[in-house]
């Protein structure tokens, strides 16, 4: 993805991803590792960093979704999830995503997602469900 698209996405508070699912070669962007309290070169860009920091509870739902895109059965992937931070305590996060290229044999070869922290409305919610039962 071009830079300046890359640079738009973070200027509005969302985090960017781009994953090869053929080479599993995965990029998270400075403002995604922002987002988990890291520093640019805080984290591996790896799917096994990524894998290892979604909430045990969300990781089927998380996957059957990512998946459901990857077959090509929607066009588009979109998840709430929680996922580990620096600090040590769970986020929640709305990860959406595309696949922008397929190979000859119509197998995604690009994948581009953005990330936005959606953690204080998803309390804001608990709490109203709470407050209003």
């Amino acid at each position: 993805m071009k830079k300046e698209y890359r640079d738009m996405i973070e200027c509005v508070g969302h985090g960017f991803w781009e994953w090869n699912p053929i080479t599993n070669v995965l990029y998270f962007s400075k403002q995604w590792q922002g987002m988990l309290g890291y520093e640019h070169e805080g984290l591996v860009h790896s799917i096994e960093e990524w894998v290892s920091r979604i909430h045990p509870d969300d990781f089927s739902h998380c996957f059957n979704a990512l998946a459901t895109l990857l077959r090509g059965t929607t066009s588009v992937y979109r998840n709430e999830h929680r996922m580990l931070c620096k600090d040590g305590k769970y986020r929640w996060f709305l990860d959406q995503a595309r696949v922008i290229e397929r190979n000859a044999q119509g197998y995604p070869s690009k994948v581009v997602g953005t990330y936005t922290d959606i953690d204080e409305l998803k309390s804001s919610l608990e709490y109203y469900k709470k407050s209003n039962p």
